[in-house]
């Protein structure tokens, strides 16, 4: 009988064990989805930064560095530039391993933290509909997918991560880094750009140069404090969805919504016909093109003014935080200006003071 149970015992451990190592082998299959990517960052214009070590690692120990030069934001938040140095079919990231010097405030961050991977990939593999590939030969829409893993480094060591195509861009998450010191030792040994990077006065340079910081930039930044936790604001989402009121007989044909936090998308076809209220972060810029009843195209862009945009929802929301609003934009009579109003929760706000307003007539007819 004891030497049954020993036996039994010993049996029970080798299946646990074996077990045990069949969910180890299957949780890390589920983390090495490949897919075509490249890397991309991104900061605030006025707040350059540059990557001194580090980059993505993967699972499987794929390994995709983010050292590409001193980025100096004047894409715009959330933009990926001209991307890094790795481009083709590579595992999903599940972790951010990085040392960063932030100029403006001349000091080195570090961040070695999980990233999201799993909503990476279900957003890798849903994709989106491209309204610029038109229609293939079986009368729909193709369907594309993201070409980027986008991270932006923010003043105080926030850093967020973003997919990103021609189509569509969409937040993955934030995470938080935190001030370390490179020693000086460790300095010594260095060579060309990563040594300059770290010399006295490379701050000051880098935050001087034109290039690199535009002079109306640095003006309107002068003797402020830098607005740490700015870009945590960005990501405050609401319940609205864009109207498009054309006048006599016209009608919009699609829209490009661009919003503070770096996210973007498209609406044309279905989706501009549906037009469902969505959670998204406040929009910077709204671009939609629109049709007369004789087949007169037209395009309008409206970019808003931060604090305009950012009062007027606040105060359409103040009480009902989980209501829905509406952007409404008016295009007049001749189609040569637009009109944009917030509506909802029984409120209704004009945003049309410093919005800057453009509007452009196609030279032929669709």
């Amino acid at each position: 009988m004891k030497n049954f149970i020993l036996t039994l015992g010993l049996l029970l451990t080798l299946t646990s064990s074996c077990q045990e190592k069949k969910t180890q082998k299957k949780m890390q299959a589920t983390k090495t989805e490949k897919f075509n990517w490249q890397d991309g960052s991104s900061c605030p214009i006025g707040y350059p930064i540059e990557v001194y070590r580090g980059g993505f690692e993967a699972e499987d120990g794929t390994y995709v560095s983010l050292q590409a030069g001193t980025d100096n934001g004047q894409g715009g938040w959330g933009d990926p530039g001209t991307g890094g140095m790795s481009s083709g079919i590579k595992t999903v990231p599940n972790r951010l391993n990085v040392q960063w010097v932030a100029y403006a405030e001349n000091c080195v961050y570090e961040i070695n933290t999980e990233i999201d991977y799993d909503k990476m990939v279900k957003y890798f593999k849903e994709g989106y509909q491209e309204s610029l590939v038109f229609f293939n030969k079986g009368g729909k829409y193709e369907k594309e997918t993201y070409t980027y893993i986008v991270v932006g480094y923010a003043p105080g060591g926030a850093v967020y991560i973003w997919l990103a195509g021609s189509g569509k861009q969409v937040e993955i998450g934030r995470y938080q880094g935190k001030k370390v010191v490179i020693p000086q030792a460790e300095i010594d040994k260095l060579d060309g750009f990563e040594k300059l990077m770290h010399q006295k006065g490379e701050s000051e340079r880098i935050m001087n140069n034109p290039k690199m910081v535009p002079p109306e930039v640095r003006e309107a930044n002068k003797n402020k404090p830098i607005p740490f936790g700015l870009w945590d604001t960005y990501r405050e989402r609401y319940s609205w969805r864009p109207i498009y009121l054309v006048q006599r007989e016209g009608s919009a044909f699609d829209s490009r919504l661009e919003m503070f936090n770096g996210e973007f998308e498209e609406q044309f076809d279905e989706s501009l016909r549906k037009n469902e209220y969505t959670k998204r972060a406040v929009p910077k810029r709204i671009n939609f093109g629109w049709r007369d009843k004789t087949g007169q195209n037209y395009s309008g862009t409206l970019d808003f003014d931060q604090k305009e945009i950012f009062d007027a929802f606040a105060e359409i929301f103040k009480d009902k935080p989980n209501g829905e609003a509406e952007i409404e934009l008016r295009v007049n009579i001749p189609n040569n200006f637009i009109s944009a109003f917030i509506k909802g929760n029984g409120k209704e706000i004009g945003i049309n003071i410093k919005t800057k307003v453009k509007v452009f007539e196609a030279r032929s007819k669709y």
